[in-house]
Formats: structure tokens, sequence, C-alpha cells
């Protein structure tokens, strides 16, 4: 594995993961639940959380309040927003939950418990008084600046959870190439975590993240649902430890193996000869490279295809989906 090679997969792995955070975290997720409350209600909370100092601070910048300082109605309509002020205020997960442990399934799971709810108010003000130094001491303040900080805390916290963060963001995009490999016509439901599509037989079948498997796909029968074709997906780049990444994988077809499975894959996203992986996990019935699949002009991707849409029954997509 070159040097260039494990930097893209490092790099892969964080954008999928950026863009998840983005999404509920970050100023896509904060304009959303404002656009769900009321500005006057908003104006109201802030007027009594922060002095005019503050505001007029933010005021000479054209920002409003919630873009640098939390309050009660924001964290409530969505409380994973949590994270938005953790990561602009610079604070890392475990320094933050040392103090605040019970508002940490706010973050996490985006759940506001009784106790949290509880506390609310306080974690803001303590927030806001945390927030105030860095905003009177910058000298120019953007929601691009805000982005910025935000993604400083947060570089550290993804590459902390290196091996977590590049398995999960494997999964996702092996998940988002199989749902390129069909064609629309076939799909009935989409998700982030789930494919359901109508095969030639007119029966559901459903695409989905698990647990041995990684991904499951299974067929729905008139009376019952079989378990067809098992996916193992081992996304670190690291060959010397490719064997026992191999050796899990083949564990964990075995297992699928006695849920009914029939067909078992393995993707892997380091270098290896396939005689040896094939040796390490002799249940597997087709190995295929990640970075060939996620790359549309690479000929491994029309195979990955070709041999999944066979099974599945449903037609391909175009050759450069």
């Amino acid at each position: 594995m070159t040097a260039a090679e494990l930097g893209t997969g490092t790099q892969l792995a964080f954008a999928v993961r950026l863009g998840h955070i983005s999404e509920r975290q970050l100023g896509i997720a904060l304009s959303e639940a404002v656009a769900n409350l009321q500005i006057s209600e908003l104006d109201r909370q802030y007027a009594r959380l922060l002095t005019n100092d503050r505001l007029a601070r933010l005021a000479q910048f054209g920002l409003r309040a919630e873009t640098f300082f939390p309050c009660v109605a924001v964290l409530t309509e969505q409380p994973y927003l949590l994270a938005y002020y953790r990561l602009l205020y610079g604070f890392s997960q475990k320094s933050f939950f040392r103090k605040f442990g019970a508002f940490k399934a706010m973050e996490e799971k985006g759940r506001l418990t009784a106790r949290a709810r509880a506390g609310l108010a306080g974690l803001c003000v303590e927030l806001c008084d945390s927030g105030w130094p860095l905003l009177a001491n910058l000298p120019s303040v953007s929601l691009q600046m805000i982005r910025d900080l935000q993604l400083l805390t947060l570089g550290p916290q993804l590459r902390g959870g290196l091996l977590n963060e590049i398995g999960k963001a494997a999964a996702e995009m092996v998940l988002q190439r199989i749902r390129a490999a069909v064609s629309d016509d076939a799909v009935i439901s989409s998700s982030a975590a789930s494919l359901v599509l109508q095969n030639s037989s007119g029966r559901r079948v459903t695409v989905a993240f698990s647990s041995d498997p990684d991904i499951a796909i299974s067929e729905e029968l008139s009376a019952s649902v079989i378990n067809k074709l098992a996916i193992e997906i081992k996304g670190g780049t690291d060959v010397s430890n490719i064997h026992n990444r191999l050796g899990e994988a083949e564990k964990s077809h075995q297992k699928a193996r006695a849920k009914g499975f029939t067909e078992f894959w393995t993707i892997k996203n380091a270098v290896v000869d396939l005689a040896v992986a094939a040796r390490e996990s002799p249940t597997t019935n087709l190995f295929f490279d990640l970075s060939t699949i996620i790359d549309p002009s690479d000929r491994e991707w029309i195979r990955f295809r070709d041999e999944l849409t066979a099974r599945l029954g449903v037609p391909a997509s175009s050759v450069t989906a």
C-alpha cells in the first residue's frame, strides 16, 4: 500500500463521516433547527441569556446569537447541536463530557433525557460564558470562521477514532456503490442504512447494514424471508494486519452461514494476493477491492455491479454510474 493510497483511504473515511456530522451537528443542522422555531422566542431567550456587549459583538459581524451561543430552544429542537457549540469552543469530547456527562446522549444519540432537560438552562449559561472570551478576542467572525474553528476541533476527534471511522465509512461507501449498481426502476426505497428493491420475480429484496455480516441481503417470500448474500467489509489499509482482518471476515461468514446465508463476499481495502486471501477466508466466494469498486471507470466496478445485480435479480445501472 503506497503512501498515496493510504492517504486517500483515510481522507475518504473522513469525508464520509464529515458529511454526516455536517448534516446533523454543524451549520446545516443549525439552520434547519432555527427554521422550525419562532424567531421571537429565540430573541427572547438570548436577551435573557446574553449581556448587551455580547449581542453587540455579534451584531458587529452581522451574525445572529444562535450562530455562536446555545440556548434552550435550539438544543431542545435539535439535541445533536450540542456538538456544534462544543466543537466551536474547542472542547474535546473527553474533557467536555468528563464534566457534562449528563448531556452525552444529546450529542451521540440526539436524545434529551429528563436529567439533561432539567440541567439544560444551566448548561447554556456555562457554555455562553465559555464562548464569550473566544468571541471577544477574535479579530473578525463569520460563518466560515465558525466552521473552520469547528473543523479544527473535529479533526483530532476523527483521527483519534481512525480505525472505527474507516470501518464505518467503508461500509457506507459499499452501500452507496450497491445503490449505484442497480437501476432506479428497481428501487422501492433508499436510506443511509438500507435499500429495498423489487426483483424480476416481483419480490422484495432488502440490502441493509447488519452485524455478522456487515451488509445482509435478504429476499421476502410469501410466508418467509430468506437470507441470501452476506458481505463483510474490511476497510483498513494496513497490509501487515490484513491476515487478521481476513480471519475476522471468515468468522463472520461462518456465523452468517449458520443464519442461513448461502453466498459470501469479502470487500477489502488492502492489497493482498487472492490466493492468500482465499486461504485466510475459504468461505468467501468472491473478493473485491474497495478502491476499485468506488471507481466507476475501473473494470472491477463493472464486475461488482454485474455479479451483484445477477444475485439480486434486478437490472443493472449504466456502466458509468
